[in-house]
């Protein structure tokens, strides 16, 4: 998929203190017997995203496809461990997902470039500042396998992960 859309790149450059995760959310990784609810996670965010890319390339037709491509990431530009990515729970139920991911070919000293493929809230759990808490531990998942730094972007028009980003202390890319 190919954007029209503009994006706004944000760093987090290594090295730094290791982020404190609030204790609002409990997470599960994803496991073999978790995947099935994994991809249920990423269609429920997926839907109501609030990136353009994804609502233009969603159909009811499309939507199933879209989930697949968000699940299955790209090996030929990504290395990963599905135990990277987890499942969020906040007061006992469901509400997000984190897909933590590290760009292939961008070492530097032994340490990865990492990346967030894909992160969100499901809706009826967004404004609660949850996506800052996910943002905190995608971060703290790169920061333990080791990154020299987190480049990742998201649509101009998502107000709500740009102000995470800067936030939980990521920059603008210049």
């Amino acid at each position: 998929m190919s954007s029209n859309y503009e994006k706004i790149a944000y760093v987090w450059n290594e090295p730094k203190e290791k982020v404190i995760v609030p204790d609002r959310c409990q997470y599960k990784k994803v496991t073999p017997e978790l995947e099935s609810t994994f991809k249920e996670m990423i269609s429920q965010v997926v839907v109501n995203s609030l990136d353009r890319e994804d609502k233009e390339h969603l159909t009811h037709e499309s939507h199933r496809e879209l989930v697949d491509k968000v699940f299955h990431v790209d090996d030929e530009y990504f290395q990963y461990e599905k135990e990277w990515w987890e499942l969020a729970y906040y007061q006992g139920e469901l509400v997000g997902m984190i897909q933590p991911v590290a760009f292939k070919g961008c070492e530097n000293n032994g340490l990865l470039e990492g990346t967030i493929h894909y992160i969100g809230v499901k809706p009826e759990y967004r404004g609660k500042g949850l996506i800052n808490d996910l943002l905190l531990r995608a971060t703290r998942v790169l920061q333990d396998i080791g990154v020299w730094r987190i480049f990742a972007d998201t649509d101009v028009e998502n107000i709500p992960m740009r102000n995470a980003f800067v936030k939980v202390g990521y920059e603008k890319n210049k």
